[in-house]
């Protein structure tokens, strides 16, 4: 499968290029502010975050709506992802992109998933015990491992694909890099970890913002 990226990529400085990269550092934004709701930072493990449903407060839900959020800036910056791919790495960069959209898309039914729980135990119809065998559950996590998977694989490949193809500065792949490295650590270092993760893909997904409107980026 070859994906043909200048039919989702928009001339450079138009209105729809603007918006996208707009919505791409948005997305980010929300993105690392729903990873930061999370109570017990994993290291790439989605399912015990899940205990945030237990949480008294509104946590749950606002972590899920920042994950929507998140979700559909981030696939709605697709365009603006697609266009240093022009014209070199098409093909890498064209697949870094669809792993990397499958990951963003399953933070979509993550955050249903955040919802569901979080009304069983607000309605009395879960409590602890039941939301450990949840978590327990193998299909579900081999569906969450699968979405977590997605987005950082697609993250590496598209660092590896920006290196080749030069069009945005050398500090954004490695950023990605550093961020997919760093995963195996978080949950060793905590919050702090997961703090650098996030201002990590933030700050290389504002690069690539910033690149894809300028008239003449630098490399």
């Amino acid at each position: 499968m070859i994906v043909s990226l200048p039919l989702i990529r928009p001339t450079r400085g138009s209105p729809v290029e603007a918006w996208s990269a707009s919505c791409l550092i948005i997305g980010a934004i929300s993105l690392g502010f729903a990873a930061m709701l999370s109570p017990t930072p994993t290291g790439g493990d989605a399912a015990p975050v899940l205990t945030v449903s237990l949480a008294p407060d509104d946590r749950a839900i606002t972590m899920a709506v920042a994950l929507c959020i998140g979700s559909v800036g981030l696939l709605l910056g697709i365009p603006t992802l697609a266009a240093p791919f022009a014209q070199q790495a098409r093909r890498l960069g064209g697949v870094a992109i669809v792993v990397y959209s499958i990951g963003v898309l399953g933070g979509t039914g993550y955050a249903s998933v955040l919802v569901i729980l979080r009304t069983l135990v607000a309605h009395g119809a879960l409590g602890p015990d039941g939301l450990g065998r949840v978590i327990d559950d193998d299909r579900l996590g081999m569906a969450l491992g699968a979405w977590v998977a997605c987005f950082y694989v697609g993250a590496l490949l598209m660092a590896v694909a920006l290196i080749r193809a030069r069009r945005t500065p050398r500090w954004v792949p490695v950023l990605l890099f550093a961020m997919v490295g760093l995963l195996p650590f978080v949950s060793m270092v905590g919050h702090l970890g997961q703090l650098i993760q996030v201002l990590l893909f933030v700050v290389a997904m504002t690069g690539i913002a910033t690149t894809a409107v300028r008239p003449d980026p630098a490399v």
